[in-house]
Formats: C-alpha cells, sequence, structure tokens
C-alpha cells in the first residue's frame, strides 16, 4: 500500500491529467447519448463516411486473419496497405478485433476519448520535465488544456492524428533529453510511433521539429553542430523503424490526384484579426470547411494571459522570447498565407479541413504559458503586477480585434472573453495584495481555467453534432444475409444504388465500386470520370453506371433499400428486410480478352456515352450503344444564356433559384434514356419523369438512368445555379438512348473471351481466358505496380489501359493467368525497419551498459 501511495503521489499531476479529460468527454457522451448511453455516436462527418467503413474492412480482415497487402472490398480493389498507413495503422486501434462489428461505432467513440485522454496524460509529463519539483494541479491543467483545445475537440473526428497530437509532447521531452543528456531514445521511440500511426500529419511534426531544433538555446555553437547530427541521426533512424508502412504509403499517395503540385497564387486567406479571435472564448469549433481561412486555436484565455506575461518576465532572456516569439509568428503568418499553408500540408490542399497544423501553435502557446506560470512560482508575488498588466493588454487586443474583425463577432464571445480576464484579473490583484497565497492563487487560476476549458468542450462537442447509429447502419443485418445468400467476388460485384454514407458498400465489405479516401489512385479517378461515374478530387462512387459499364466491371447485383426510387435497369431478384436485391441480366467477368485496337482508345472526352461506344469498338470491335440526341436549349429563370454550341450552354445569372434552368425532353419513341451534364455552378437538379420527382440531389457529372420510356412520355430536368462570386459558367448536356440489339452483341463478344475466374484471395486472382487472336487481357482492376502477372506460369509484364486498369498481352489461344499483389515497397520497407529496429536495440544496449 505505501508503493502505490508514493506511485501517486509521484505521478498525480499525470494521472489527473489523464481522468480529467476521460471523465469529461465520458460525461459528455452520457449527456449527449453516444452508445452504449444511447443511439449516438461521436464519428461524424469523414469519420462516417470513410473512416467507419475502412475499419470495418480492416475488422473483417483481422478477424479472418487475411492479408493486409490488398481488399476487392472498394474501388475496383485497394492498396490495403497503403490505406491502412493512412488512417488505421495505430496498434491502439487493434482493440476493434475484440468486438463484434455492430459494436465499432461505439468502441472507437469511446476510443477516441481515450487517444484524446492521452494527449492531456503526453502533454502533462512534458511540461512536468520542465520543472519536476513543482509539480502541481497546474500541470495537470495544462495538459486538460492541449486535450480539450477546440482543435482537437473540432478536429476529434480525425482519429486517425489523435496519435500524432499525442507524440508531439514526448517528441519534444525527448529532444530535451537528447540535447542536455545526450540520450535520444525517447525522441526516437515517440517520433517513430508518430510516423507509424500517422505519416501525413507526422510531416507536419517533422518540420516543425526542424526549425525548433534550429532556434532552440544551444550553449555553445559546437552543440549546435553535434547534437545537430544525432537529432538528425536518430530521425532517419525512426524513419527506418517505420519504413516497411512510410515507403509503401509513400508511393501510394504519390501515385493520388492529390499528389499533383499545384501551388496557390493568392497571398492571403483574409483578415489576421479574424485568426486571433478564434482563440476566444466561447468560439464555437469547426469540424470542416471550404474556406481555408479558418482555424480552431482555442486553449483557454489564461494561457494568452500568461504568454503576454512570458514576454514581460525579465527572468527569461530575451534571446530565448525572440526564438519563440518567431516560431510562433511564422506559424500564425502561416494560418493566412496559403503558400505557406500548402507547405506545411506537405505540398497537398487542404480539401476542407483547413490548418491541420494549429496543433503544433497550440502547444508552443501553452509552452509559453507554462514557462511564465513557472516564473511565477520561482519569484512570487514581486512578478503580479506584471500579470495584471498583461490582463489590460489583452483586454485592449480583444477590443482592436472585434473591431478589425471582418466577420459578424458574436457578441457573447466579447462578453465571455472580457469576463474571463476580469475574474483572472481579480485573482491576480488579490495575489499582489497579498489576500491570497501563490499557491492559492495557482490553484484558484487552475480551477477556474479547467472550467473554462471543460465548458468549452461540452459547447464545442454540442456544436459539432452525432450521428445517429441505427439510421445509418440499422441494414448492416440485412445486408449481410444478402451477401450469405448471392455469391459475390471480383468477378460478380454487388453495388448499393444509394449509399447513406458515401463508403457504405466498403463499411458492408462487398466487392464494390465505389472508392472515397484519400489514397484513391488519381488515374482511376480520371478513367471513371470519363466513363460517366461521379467523381471527386480523392472518390469515385458507383453513381453514373450504365449496361457497358456494369459488364466491364463485372458488377452482378444492385441493392436498394424500399425507400428509394428504382433507377436501375437490373431486374429484380429477392427482397431482404427492406434490401431489394436487383440482378444484372448479362453474364459478368473480372476481365476480358480485348483486341490490340483497345490501346487506342480515346478516352479522354467530356461525353461519357461517346468513350463508351469508342471502348465497344477500338476493344470488342462492337457497334455503337449509345446513339446521342439533340435537346433543345433549356428555358430560363434569373439566367441569361451568352452562347450556345450543340448542347453546350454559357451562362450567367443573376440569382440562384430551383428552376434557373429547365430542360424538357419529350420522349418520340420507346426505350431506355440516359442523360448526363457537366455544370461546376451547379448547386442542385430535380428531374422529374411525367410530372413525378424521378431523382434529386448532386446529380451533376454521371450518366443518369432515365428509366425505359414510352412515347409520348415527357422528362423535365430542372437546375439550380449557385449564388457565388462567379455567377456565371458553362453547362454541358448530352441526352443519349441505348441501344439494345448492340448492347446484347457487345455482350456476346465480350464473353467469348471472358476471364474464367477459379479461385481468388484478397491479394490473388487465378483463372484462365480463351483468346481468339493476340491481344491485352483487360482486367477490372485498378493498375499498380504492385501486381506480379504470371501467363502459363511465366511472370510477364502487367500494363494499364487508360492509364487505369491491369491488363496483360497474351497470344491467341487458351491461358492460365494468376495475379499476385504485394505492395510497391514494402519487400525494401520491411528491410529497412529490420535495420532500423537492430540500431535501435545496438543503441539502447550500449545506453544501459553506460548506465550500469
Amino acid at each position: 500500500m505505501p508503493k502505490r501511495n508514493n506511485f501517486y503521489r509521484r505521478n498525480k499531476s499525470l494521472i489527473w491529467a489523464f481522468l480529467a479529460p476521460f471523465f469529461i468527454l465520458e460525461g459528455i457522451a452520457v449527456v449527449m447519448g453516444v452508445q452504449p448511453f444511447g443511439d449516438n455516436s461521436f464519428l461524424i462527418v469523414d469519420a462516417l463516411h470513410q473512416y467507419l467503413p475502412f475499419f470495418a474492412d480492416y475488422h473483417d480482415k483481422l478477424r479472418s486473419m487475411d492479408s493486409l497487402f490488398y481488399s476487392f472490398h472498394g474501388g475496383l480493389g485497394y492498396n490495403f496497405l497503403g490505406l491502412w498507413a493512412y488512417y488505421l495503422s495505430s496498434p491502439l486501434n487493434l482493440v476493434i478485433v475484440l468486438f463484434p462489428k455492430e459494436m465499432l461505432n461505439m468502441v472507437l467513440s469511446h476510443l477516441y476519448i481515450i487517444k484524446i485522454a492521452l494527449c492531456g496524460l503526453t502533454a502533462a509529463y512534458y511540461f512536468r520535465s520542465r520543472d519536476k519539483k513543482r509539480q502541481d494541479i497546474s500541470t495537470a491543467v495544462f495538459g486538460l488544456c492541449y486535450a480539450l483545445s477546440s482543435y482537437i475537440v473540432g478536429y476529434s473526428w480525425n482519429i486517425m492524428w489523435l496519435e500524432v497530437m499525442m507524440m508531439l509532447p514526448l517528441i519534444l521531452a525527448g529532444t530535451d533529453r537528447l540535447i542536455k543528456k545526450r540520450d535520444g531514445r525517447l525522441y526516437c521511440a515517440a517520433l517513430f510511433f508518430s510516423l507509424l500511426c500517422n505519416f501525413y500529419m507526422s510531416f507536419m511534426t517533422c518540420l516543425f521539429l526542424v526549425l525548433w531544433y534550429l532556434l532552440y538555446d544551444h550553449k555553445r555553437v559546437k552543440d549546435f553542430f553535434v547534437n545537430g547530427l544525432k537529432f538528425a541521426g536518430y530521425s532517419i533512424l525512426s524513419a527506418m523503424m517505420a519504413g516497411a508502412v512510410l515507403l509503401p504509403a509513400y508511393l501510394g499517395i504519390m501515385k493520388t490526384s492529390s499528389a499533383k503540385w499545384d501551388f496557390p497564387k493568392d497571398l492571403w486567406y483574409g483578415s489576421f484579426a479574424d485568426l486571433y479571435c478564434r482563440q476566444f472564448l466561447g468560439t464555437a469549433p469547426i469540424t470542416n470547411s471550404v474556406n481555408d481561412g479558418e482555424i480552431n486555436l482555442y486553449c483557454g484565455i489564461l494561457t494568452l494571459i500568461f504568454v503576454l506575461f512570458y514576454f514581460m518576465a525579465s527572468r527569461i532572456s530575451w534571446k530565448t522570447k525572440i526564438k519563440r516569439a518567431l516560431l510562433l509568428l511564422l506559424l500564425f503568418f502561416s494560418f493566412n498565407m496559403p503558400l505557406l499553408g500548402y507547405i506545411w500540408h506537405g505540398f497537398h490542399n487542404q480539401y476542407g479541413i483547413p490548418n491541420r497544423f494549429a496543433y503544433l501553435y497550440i502547444f508552443l502557446l501553452l509552452i509559453m504559458a507554462y514557462d511564465g506560470l513557472l516564473v511565477i512560482k520561482r519569484e512570487g508575488r514581486q512578478q503580479a503586477w506584471k500579470l495584471c498588466i498583461s490582463c489590460g493588454i489583452f483586454c485592449m487586443s480583444v477590443g482592436i480585434a472585434s473591431l478589425l474583425n471582418t466577420k459578424a463577432f458574436d457578441r457573447k464571445v466579447l462578453a465571455l472573453t472580457t469576463a474571463a480576464v476580469f475574474l483572472y484579473l481579480v485573482v491576480f490583484a488579490l495575489y499582489d495584495r497579498k489576500t491570497l497565497s501563490r499557491r492559492g492563487m495557482v490553484v484558484i487560476c487552475s480551477v477556474v481555467l479547467a472550467i473554462e476549458v471543460a465548458g468549452m468542450a461540452v459547447y464545442g462537442f454540442s456544436e459539432n453534432g452525432q450521428v445517429m447509429v441505427s439510421e445509418y447502419f440499422g441494414d448492416t443485418k440485412n445486408i449481410q444475409k444478402v451477401k450469405d445468400k448471392y455469391k459475390t467476388g471480383p468477378d460478380r460485384r454487388m453495388e448499393l444504388m444509394k449509399g447513406k454514407m458515401l463508403d457504405e458498400s466498403i463499411w458492408h465489405t462487398l466487392y464494390g465500386v465505389t472508392m472515397f479516401g484519400s489514397t484513391a489512385l488519381g488515374n482511376v479517378v480520371d478513367i471513371m470520370d470519363d466513363l460517366g461515374f461521379y467523381t471527386g478530387i480523392n472518390e469515385y462512387l458507383y453513381e453514373g453506371a450504365t449496361p457497358f459499364t456494369n459488364n466491364l466491371l463485372g458488377v452482378r447485383y444492385n441493392l436498394l433499400r424500399t425507400a428509394d426510387t428504382n433507377t436501375t435497369d437490373f431486374q429484380y431478384l429477392d427482397r431482404i428486410g427492406d434490401i431489394n436485391v436487383y440482378g444484372n441480366s448479362y453474364t459478368t467477368s473480372v476481365g476480358y480478352g480485348m483486341k490490340k485496337s483497345a490501346y487506342k482508345w480515346k478516352y479522354d472526352d467530356v461525353n461519357p456515352f461517346l468513350v463508351q461506344n469508342r471502348l465497344s469498338a477500338d476493344g470488342f470491335g462492337g457497334n455503337d450503344i449509345f446513339h446521342m440526341i439533340k435537346t433543345a436549349k433549356p428555358k430560363t429563370n434569373a439566367c441569361k444564356i451568352t452562347q450556345s454550341n450543340d448542347g453546350e450552354y454559357v451562362f450567367e445569372n443573376t440569382a440562384s433559384l430551383s428552376n434557373n434552368m429547365i430542360f424538357e425532353i419529350p420522349v418520340t419513341e420507346d426505350g431506355k434514356l440516359y442523360f448526363h451534364f457537366d455544370g461546376s455552378q451547379v448547386e442542385d437538379t430535380v428531374i422529374y419523369r411525367n410530372n413525378e420527382v424521378y431523382a434529386s440531389g448532386r446529380l451533376n457529372a454521371q450518366c443518369i438512368y432515365l428509366g425505359e420510356l414510352k412515347k409520348g412520355d415527357h422528362i423535365t430536368v430542372n437546375m439550380k445555379l449557385k449564388q457565388d462570386d462567379l455567377m456565371s459558367g458553362v453547362v454541358r448536356v448530352t441526352l443519349a438512348s441505348l441501344d439494345e440489339d448492340a448492347m446484347k452483341d457487345l455482350d456476346g463478344k465480350m464473353q467469348q473471351q471472358a476471364f474464367r475466374l477459379k479461385n481468388s484471395s484478397s491479394s490473388t486472382l487465378k483463372g484462365s481466358v480463351n483468346m481468339e487472336e493476340a491481344g491485352p487481357v483487360f482486367f477490372s482492376v485498378p493498375y499498380d505496380k504492385g501486381w506480379k502477372v504470371l501467363v502459363d506460369g511465366k511472370e510477364t509484364e502487367a500494363k494499364s489501359l487508360g492509364k487505369a486498369f491491369l491488363c496483360v498481352d497474351v497470344s491467341e489461344g487458351k491461358h492460365e493467368i494468376k495475379l499476385e499483389y504485394c505492395p510497391e515497397g514494402f519487400k525494401e520497407g520491411i528491410v529497412l525497419t529490420a535495420l532500423g529496429w537492430l540500431i535501435f536495440a545496438a543503441v539502447c544496449l550500449r545506453k544501459r551498459k553506460k548506465s550500469a
């Protein structure tokens, strides 16, 4: 028992730095009905649309002891190791294997509470390391400020980032130990763990570390260079130790659309006063924003007061103050300078999650504030007047910033911030007049700061909102029953026509087409756009399929909920629960033999029906499967068409109305019609079939099946245009009819040389093909250098069609083909990791012998 008491006494600040945010967040979970206390989940935004589906695929692999190299459960197939390195690689995530899939929402919601609490623990560890003799409640509270900063509250749904936030304090503590004690083990281990868990956010930490070291208070010039070599050496060693993850991840991310360099041209995002005001009490955190000038910076009003005091404290050298000020200003300017922000984000655009590196600024503020607090603890009451002046200066800055703010400034924020400053001022005044002891002042300020930060956390999570689990995941069991009943695989893919979240097919581990994620291959995104599917920077969805692309990509089944409008041309098969199953009337395969002329396929065109016709002809010798139909010029409201040319309309609009553009499409003969339009300024679309709503929402840039129509039917398309700075743009419209006879003939040609899949696993495909003439065998699998192709047992060069799909050249006749996948760079990464760990073990052994 005495040993336990001693342990608690020695580490109570660390223990409470973990427990305080943990209990606060668990209390929020109870109040907000997060599972198991209700039906909600903390996992919002992309955590809903991406991360949970990826965790489901990971869960499936862990439970089945499957390879982590590849997965066919989305995107036609994807490099799972690369995605795992970006989203899932934290060892803490392995806890999901202990729970059934139905509990993933609950487990991850509380796992991220634990991760946030660990951020508080590691921050407190760093603050304690700066002055072990004076650890008290303030150490735990400053850890709480980091854990519940508006950055972590607002961006907490990015569950894969939290380990990087968690490791930053340990990395900086390790840097101190490396420089002062010549011991780099903590630095190396913490940086390794950060790189292992999320290499992208760790890039920002590494960039910060270089600046931190350059501005560190080195005692001598010689120390700067000697320690610099050790700093570089241990940094490289940590990267080597994570090589098996980093190398494949880097090679994978460089193939995405976002890997293209696109330096911003604007000088500023907006006002610096706007940024400064984001540090005030009562500012609602942002979870995502298309405005890259938005930011989460709140970490306590007392923090800002102590930072001002830091610059007034005579005990801290001006040399140190100037260095910290330079680093702080560089970070602050980076928030408002697109070029610097672009560099901090790894030479990537921010894509709706602005200023991801703000955690560095926040922790730097807390370091400076804590150093200011240490001065108070050491010098006592003689510094109290400077604290009062700091409050005055901060009040003036609040007033000036509120006047210069270019956005509507909430009076509530001004009132709360001013009230907090006044309260701290009263405490400092009482301390100055000897009414309060030094310890009493520190305790009261710490308690008030803790209340302030906890209140902001409650407010922040209430503003973030939650996801109702039953609404988004209530069909999981029924879709599992569908999977159990119908045989699926890479050659018999199954897709949801209307997913409740973007990657829902991955959540259900269907063999699907859809992929929304930062590791989506750029060339695949481009070709899917050319074929008429909905795409974005890092996504391609199943929305936009036609009979030809369904056959080409091996889609055998469509799933619709009973409440969904039927927009598939598949045939009804079955109903399980509220899930309707539809089947493709054609036979599908994962691959097809093509003509040599397929390599001449011209796919870069704005008309997807023309692109598909060309592939029909070049790849299979088929006829045109789509015939273009001219559309009449649209009627307009609050919109003027300035130029038109064969379905392309240049316009200017003066307002945003639901019927800015109205396309009337009379049906002149029986048949199946498809519609496609492309216009970046189209905000919303409603399609009416015989005056009834047929489809609505985001329908831009995808092939839309209008149904099997009869002569005399009528289609109306209403487009709503955006009201923004442009108020002008271009809309391209294409209407096409399906030639069913040509489609049946094309299907026959495809089946003659279809790849017959014999067996498959998550990273292998094996089967045969009978070629009537020499040519490529096309696979509806994304081209990746990780694929190894064996034709009749002999390794053969893998090629690509359209720079996106895997194919291999074979001669006339029957051939056995086997595809095997190993992520590019994995073998070399394993060698680096083994070598790195051997070196690290040798370093640890040497240190142990020296200390013995």
